[in-house]
């Protein structure tokens, strides 16, 4: 088994794809956010990258049967039900309803690998849970990091490395297992967990503190809150 990771999502081929189990990652705040709709009750997720082909989808089902949530900017899309703070995900509001959620960064990264045979969804609320679900099936694992607005994200980065983290205890990751990428992230996870790294003075982790979204932030790194592992396939969010 291999593990990888993309910084930042992109054009992936076919071949890159082909046999792998992909985790895909936006911890501040997507792939929280979804967790945590599946978490409360939501019968599915389904990600645009469009916010007008989320309005257009939810138009078709009818408001009954669905609920849109979205950000752009870190800043709830006007017109929208939900913002994107994972506690909006754990309510009444969306049980037994489809979600229809479009963000900046992280329905993108799904998109980008829709392609994929397996496609898992990842954050530091599910990380051992994520980990263990592709550590079962064999393959070599690429974890996918949304970034931020087409750059590389050092929480998505520092939670990349925490699944990798993660992995150890299920699968044998002998010299060679990890790139190069991946032995950087999970360094970087080891070094936040022991208080060398501060996260805090990150771009994307700082916006969101300024924005008034502190409780978010501390909730999407707090490990292990859920054993709920995601699947992403034929457009839809499960869990698996």
């Amino acid at each position: 088994m291999k593990i990888d990771v993309l910084p930042t999502f992109g054009r992936l081929t076919d071949a890159q794809l082909s046999e792998t189990t992909v985790i895909v990652v936006d911890v501040l705040r997507a792939t929280t956010c979804m967790i945590s709709a599946l978490n409360g009750g939501a019968v599915k997720v389904v990600p645009t990258v469009d916010a007008g082909d989320a309005v257009a989808l939810a138009s078709r089902l009818g408001a009954r049967e669905c609920v849109l949530g979205g950000e752009r900017g870190g800043i709830k899309i006007n017109g929208f039900d939900l913002g994107n703070s994972p506690s909006e995900y754990l309510t009444r509001t969306v049980r037994n309803k489809t979600v229809i959620v479009s963000t900046t960064n992280g329905t993108g990264a799904l998109y980008s690998v829709r392609s994929a045979d397996r496609i898992l969804l990842g954050a530091m609320i599910n990380r051992t849970a994520v980990a263990k679900a592709a550590a079962c099936e064999g393959r070599d694992i690429l974890i996918v990091c949304a970034g931020t607005d087409g750059q590389p994200s050092a929480d998505d980065l520092t939670c990349a490395g925490a699944i990798i983290d993660a992995v150890r205890s299920f699968a044998d990751l002998g010299t060679g297992s990890l790139t190069d990428m991946a032995i950087i992230c999970e360094n970087l996870y080891k070094n936040w967990k022991n208080g060398t790294f501060d996260l805090s003075s990150t771009f994307h982790y700082r916006r969101l503190i300024n924005l008034g979204f502190s409780e978010d932030v501390d909730f999407c790194f707090t490990p292990d809150v859920t054993d709920t592992v995601p699947v992403y396939r034929e457009g839809v969010i499960i869990k698996l």
